[in-house]
């Protein structure tokens, strides 16, 4: 199992274990790569949150002034968000103003990663980096940063088919990276952020 998905089991299970958690960009419940760890979920209130309503959230509302109350969510979720809104440092302000105090925070931003606006419904206007990240979450008192792959898994995302091929693309990518020890550059495919407040 990589590093990656070891970080992700892990801190998903935690979130899992808090009363209020808020998805917000999910859209639908357990949406994305969060449908194989819903049984974990079955005993808090878990919610989505969203831009619109044809999306399918629970509640809806533009990120960069969520419509809650500030300190009155235990742990967000926040996946492949933060490079679709104008101000991401913005939002991750937002994040910190609803969690609680200890709350939780768990997102995955692109680095090297292909144009994937969807015409309509949202643009595409940001890549993250380890500074970028290191600024952004700077008010939480504790922050982990786990990179997804090093260059050949970066590389791997622009490869034709690849979202039909990335099952193989998954494997053969982290194999040469760790070959190649590539985790040590900065170059990668995206990073995944726990956070504390």
């Amino acid at each position: 199992m990589t590093e990656y998905k070891k970080f992700i089991n892990e801190k998903i299970a935690i979130i899992a274990k808090e009363k209020e958690v808020l998805d917000i960009g999910g859209g639908g419940r357990f949406t994305k790569w969060l449908a194989e760890y819903k049984d974990l979920f079955l005993n808090n209130n878990y919610k989505t949150f969203d831009f619109d309503k044809s999306t399918g959230a629970d509640i809806i509302g533009d990120i960069h002034r969520i419509p809650l109350e500030p300190e009155s969510v235990d742990a967000i979720i926040c996946s492949s968000v933060l490079e679709h809104v104008e101000d991401p440092a913005l939002a991750v302000r937002e994040m910190y103003r609803v969690l609680r105090s200890n709350g939780k925070l768990f997102v995955y931003v692109p680095s090297i990663y292909p144009y994937h606006a969807r015409g309509g419904h949202y643009s595409d206007y940001w890549r993250f980096f380890d500074d970028t990240l290191r600024l952004m979450f700077k008010d939480f008192h504790s922050v982990e940063i786990v990179k997804l792959g090093g260059y050949f898994m970066a590389l791997s995302f622009f490869a034709p088919y690849q979202n039909k091929l990335r099952n193989i693309l998954n494997v053969i990518s982290n194999f040469l990276d760790k070959i190649f020890k590539t985790k040590s550059k900065t170059t990668t495919a995206g990073y995944y952020i726990y956070a504390i407040k």
